[in-house]
């Protein structure tokens, strides 16, 4: 019993699973006690059991080693990524300090071999010196050992004084080297000696220029430090290196500021960019400028090189300006955008004239086609708006408020006369209108900016647009259409016709003022900015440009008098210039007694009539309607002179028929009395006198005989 007690094995050690409670792992104690005693099945599975949970135990501390070992180098790659250009720092003043002992090094191996020389040369023979030397000790030395001693001590003073950075000593010294070189060559001196002690200052001279452009070119260098280092290049006779570092310094500077506010733009708009970055240029010529100055004086030769350097710099950021702005350039606000930043540029580059540099023609003129080619895309864009307003247009005029529709109603360049309170317009007039006065408020800093012959380009365009979709509404034109274009109604009443003439001369009127106070309300300090011959001729394409705008509306109302004519003469293409009675022969002796005008003129007086009827409805004016009468008079006794159908023949004109002469007389006067009973004719009566004197001749008849 006792053998047998003792043979029993001890309870094994199990690892404590911590993922399942202190409960749970007391049970199981409790039951790898009772299963001591079980029988030799259940060691089995117990064995198995204290192995599975092993193994959960090393697989959970190898996954928690795991993730140490992630954490840790997640840690370690920021840690890398945040020293990383500390490192590059340290790393390059490390490469400096090491030119520095390297320098200091052949310094002191310098110094070494002439120490070593004074031991083993020199020494001894200063001990071998004869007492005879007593003798002489007040004899003054020759002259090639005293500039033997001279070099030698310039040499040891430079070295010295480069070596440990002391630029302005050992500038001090070389120029003392230089000027007792020239006093030297007063001097009875040989030639090989001079050469000598020329090659060594020049050297030495070398050797400092290098080390003042490698302070120069190092980016980390001050601005009052780089103006010493090249006020010292100048005072060593090299002036033009001083330039050259000078520009390639801040043209560094522009060069890195531009690749920080490229990488910075992404948050920030077209206009905040131009803005910033005409700033920062402008800003970094000012300051190169000023540098320049106080380098080389006001009235320096080199003051060319200093306006080429501002002009190629000024020619980089027109690049950019361009790529950026053609870019970005949306339709939605991008033309605004645009020429603010160009209005920004040039204001900029203005303020560099204080400075005598006037940049701003050179920037404007180069900056012209970039602006003309966004105006150009938006104007495209806006001519294809026009269109859309007007397809839908009924062509029936309404009255909307002056001060609702035109900004510029309240202006002081609208004349007593020109105040009204409401204006006539169709809808795609009024949208043609608001359309036109956003355009020109966006685009009107180009007059200040000198570009005012885009401004006069851009609205004549779309100007031109609107007349040619009146003049196809009134012509009934389709087929001219472009490709794309919304189908547009056609004006084929008499009334819908007249209102697109009206709507034109209200749109005529505002145009044109908006144009003159973009032009003429410039403000004092824009004005400064325009040189005289800008000005006048900006004012000349603004003069053209209202002769221009007057001549297209005369042009549509021409159009609206001829196909009224002939919108007549196809009703009645059978009635000629005299009755019907004459052309069969038939005229009896009271027919001229009783005859009526021709029928062409008799539905004249009525189309005439329904215009004037036009007035009694209240929405046009009296005085447009009558001028508009007028004209309408003046074109039926040219086309009458022009067109004579009642010659018999080429040859034979009408005084020769005396029944066709008095027709056409009968037509004439016919003409007269409805000019004179219309009123047309009552601010000018001479005018109606003339059309008809001119009618008469054309047709070779004297009324008066």
């Amino acid at each position: 019993m006792e053998m047998e007690s003792s043979s029993t094995p001890p309870p094994k050690f199990r690892f404590r699973d911590h993922s399942l409670p202190e409960s749970q792992n007391s049970s199981d104690s409790n039951s790898d006690v009772g299963s001591a005693s079980s029988p030799s099945v259940t060691h089995t599975h117990a064995d198995l059991q204290i192995e599975s949970i092993t193994a959960r135990g090393i697989k959970h501390l190898c996954d928690e080693l795991l993730e140490l070992k992630e954490a840790a180098n997640e840690d370690l790659q920021r840690n890398i990524f945040a020293k990383y250009s500390t490192f590059l720092r340290v790393l390059e003043e490390a490469r400096e300090v090491e030119n520095e002992f390297v320098q200091m090094e052949n310094h002191f191996v310098s110094h070494k071999k002439r120490v070593k020389d004074l031991i083993d040369r020199i020494y001894p023979k200063i001990l071998s010196i004869d007492i005879t030397f007593e003798d002489h000790i007040n004899v003054v030395p020759s002259f090639p050992r005293e500039l033997e001693a001279l070099v030698s001590e310039c040499l040891e003073n430079l070295d010295i004084r480069m070596s440990e950075k002391k630029i302005d000593e050992a500038l001090h010294f070389l120029e003392s080297a230089e000027e007792h070189y020239q006093s030297l060559l007063l001097q009875d001196c040989s030639h090989s000696e001079m050469i000598l002690y020329e090659s060594v200052i020049s050297e030495r001279k070398s050797m400092l220029i290098q080390q003042l452009a490698q302070i120069a070119e190092n980016k980390r260098t001050a601005g009052p430090e780089l103006q010493s280092a090249l006020a010292k290049l100048c005072r060593l006779g090299d002036s033009q290196l001083a330039i050259d570092l000078l520009f390639k310094h801040y043209h560094l500077r522009i060069v890195t500021g531009r690749d920080h506010l490229q990488w910075a733009k992404l948050s920030s708009s077209s206009e905040i960019y131009i803005r910033e970055l005409a700033r920062f240029v402008f800003s970094i010529i000012s300051q190169a400028a000023r540098s320049f100055v106080m380098l080389c004086g006001e009235t320096s030769p080199y003051t060319s090189e200093l306006m080429l350097w501002a002009y190629q710099e000024t020619k980089s950021f027109i690049v950019c300006f361009d790529k950026y702005i053609k870019g970005t350039s949306a339709i939605s606000g991008g033309l605004s955008s645009a020429i603010k930043a160009v209005k920004f540029a040039v204001i900029y580059c203005s303020l560099l004239e204080n400075q005598k540099l006037v940049l701003q023609p050179y920037l404007v003129k180069h900056l012209s086609p970039c602006v003309e080619e966004i105006l150009n895309t938006h104007i495209k864009h806006f001519r294809k708006v026009i269109a859309i307003f007007s397809a839908s247009d009924p062509w029936i005029l309404e009255k909307y408020l002056v001060s609702g529709v035109f900004v510029g109603a309240g202006s002081s360049t609208l004349a007593a006369g020109e105040q009204h309170d409401y204006c006539l317009l169709t809808t795609s007039g009024r949208k043609v209108l608001t359309l036109l006065q956003a355009i020109v408020e966006d685009i009107s800093p180009l007059v200040s900016l000198q570009m005012g012959s885009l401004v006069i380009s851009g609205i004549t365009n779309l100007f031109t647009e609107y007349i040619a979709i009146l003049e196809r509404a009134l012509a009934y034109e389709t087929s001219s259409t472009e490709q794309g274009s919304p189908r547009m109604k056609l004006a084929e009443s008499l009334p819908q016709q007249v209102s697109i003439l009206a709507n034109l001369s209200t749109l005529v009127r505002f145009l044109s003022i908006m144009v003159k106070n973009i032009f003429t309300c410039t403000d004092q300090a824009e004005l400064q900015v325009l040189k005289n011959l800008s000005i006048v001729h900006q004012l000349q394409g603004l003069n053209d440009f209202l002769l221009f705008i007057e001549e297209g509306s005369n042009k549509l109302r021409n159009v609206f008098c001829q196909q009224l004519i002939l919108r007549v003469l196809g009703t009645y293409h059978r009635h000629e210039m005299f009755s019907d009675s004459h052309c069969n022969g038939q005229l009896e002796a009271n027919t001229i007694h009783n005859s009526m005008p021709s029928g062409i003129f008799q539905v004249l007086f009525l189309e005439l009539r329904k215009i004037e009827q036009l007035e009694k409805e209240g929405v046009f004016e009296v005085n447009w309607l009558m001028g508009l009468l007028r004209e309408l008079m003046e074109s039926m006794f040219i086309w009458v002179s022009e067109n004579k159908e009642i010659l018999a023949t080429k040859e034979e004109n009408v005084s020769s028929k005396p029944d066709e002469a008095k027709q056409f007389l009968l037509d004439v006067q016919f003409l007269v009395e409805i000019g004179m009973y219309g009123g047309y004719f009552s601010n000018d009566p001479l005018l109606l006198l003339t059309l008809m004197k001119s009618t008469f001749n054309s047709a070779g008849i004297d009324p008066f005989k």
